[in-house]
């Protein structure tokens, strides 16, 4: 069975051995004892407090957690301006124009390993609509020709041919692109409409994703686009994200992980997580994308340590039979329902354990106070450690409050 699972509001976790798991349901009613008819009556306004106990023990990771190496993608299907049009080559008349406007770009960035020599190495993409030469230097250049492009999917398949055969400097060694990154395709977030607007099939492979093989934060960087090697604006860019997701291959020790959550002593909500879906409940379904509001990217504080370290979720594993497909054993978390008429029996409770969602292109762990049913929403009440000298461990309690709006600094 999976660890239990305590879910930061920048999408990470920390997994804990739990030995002991108590939720505790108060149904908040009120009783009246009627005179004369002798009789009793109860008023019930749909209010139930719920506090969750974990208490387990802490023990030494006997091998590593899988790391992840730093990631960007470039998806040419999508606006990444700031005009309100959604798709890319909307922005344009003509492919010709496309074309045009094409030349000169660059998207620079840094493998982890250029990163970490320190010496000032980087690699740019330019794109030229027409011949060019490539340059392996300190800063190197691939040199991408779109002349022979004709939409967003075959100028994707052109970019990714031109890194397949580049080599770059990484630590004053000529490499090959390919050694020190991961170039894959897919679908772009606006598959469908790039197809139906530009005509042909075959448009699944817009989205590119360029990933580090080597794990470490240190390859988590800005990726910087611009136009014609002066560092100006492109006014009509597609998207591109920064490189992000990159985590060492981890051990910890007990302590390690005791120390970790007392780092949570100072964590900071950042103002608000506000859902009206949950308060609606299943009589009016408002898209989430919609309804939720995260206050911490409108105060500008969503980067802050302490506001990313938050604990907002907490997910407990078990095993279903009632909501298979298959007659065979699923992992699902457990739920607690909010709002009217909102139902998570085991029948309904379908989502996959530990589901994840796509945002910006950026593969994440959704937030539960502003998407239902993946975790329970809940705010850290209590952490007690203890140090056992006799046996030579750490146990812990932890106490949280399940809610699901939560205000705060």
């Amino acid at each position: 069975m999976p660890k239990i699972q305590l879910i930061r509001r920048d999408s990470s976790i920390l997994e804990l051995d739990a030995e002991s798991i108590l939720f505790d349901l108060v149904r908040v009613t009120t009783a009246y004892s009627l005179p004369i008819i002798n009789t009793r009556a109860a008023l019930d306004l749909n209010q139930t407090n719920i506090s969750i106990q974990i208490g387990g023990i802490f023990t030494d990771d006997t091998e590593a957690t899988a790391g992840a190496g730093s990631a960007f993608t470039i998806d040419t299907s999508i606006n990444g301006s700031q005009t309100l049009k959604a798709a890319w080559y909307e922005l344009y008349s003509s492919w010709n124009a496309v074309k045009l406007d094409l030349d000169g770009v660059e998207i620079n960035f840094k493998s982890i390993g250029q990163i970490n020599a320190g010496l000032g190495e980087d690699i740019t993409i330019q794109l030229k609509n027409g011949s060019g030469s490539s340059t392996v230097v300190t800063n190197s250049i691939i040199v991408v020709n779109i002349s022979s492009t004709t939409h967003s999917d075959s100028l994707a398949d052109t970019i990714v041919s031109a890194l397949g055969s580049a080599q770059v400097k990484v630590n004053t060694v000529t490499t090959n692109f390919s050694t020190i990154f991961t170039t894959s395709q897919s679908s772009g977030q606006f598959e469908t409409l790039s197809q139906d607007q530009q005509g042909g099939s075959g448009f699944n492979g817009e989205k590119i994703t360029i990933a580090n093989k080597t794990f470490g934060s240190a390859g988590n960087h800005t990726v910087v686009v611009s136009k014609d090697n002066v560092g100006s604006d492109w006014t009509n860019q597609f998207w591109v994200t920064n490189a992000t997701g990159g985590i060492a291959a981890q051990q910890m020790t007990m302590e390690d992980k005791v120390q970790d959550l007392l780092n949570l002593a100072n964590m900071s909500a950042g103002g608000a997580l506000i859902n009206p879906n949950v308060m609606a409940g299943s009589v009016i379904d408002i898209p989430d994308g919609i309804a939720s509001f995260d206050a911490s990217r409108f105060l500008r504080v969503d980067d802050m340590k302490t506001v990313k370290k938050y604990v907002v979720g907490l997910r407990v594993p078990y095993e279903s039979l009632a909501s298979s497909t298959t007659g065979n054993r699923v992992l699902r978390q457990y739920l607690i329902p909010a709002g009217i008429g909102t139902d998570y029996s085991a029948l309904e409770n379908t989502r996959e354990f530990d589901p994840t969602t796509v945002v910006n292109n950026e593969t994440i762990r959704p937030n539960p106070y502003l998407e239902q049913g993946i975790a329970i929403p809940v705010v850290l009440q209590m952490f007690k450690p203890s140090y056992n000298a006799g046996d030579g461990f750490w146990e812990y309690e932890l106490n949280f409050a399940a809610v699901e709006q939560l205000v705060g600094i």
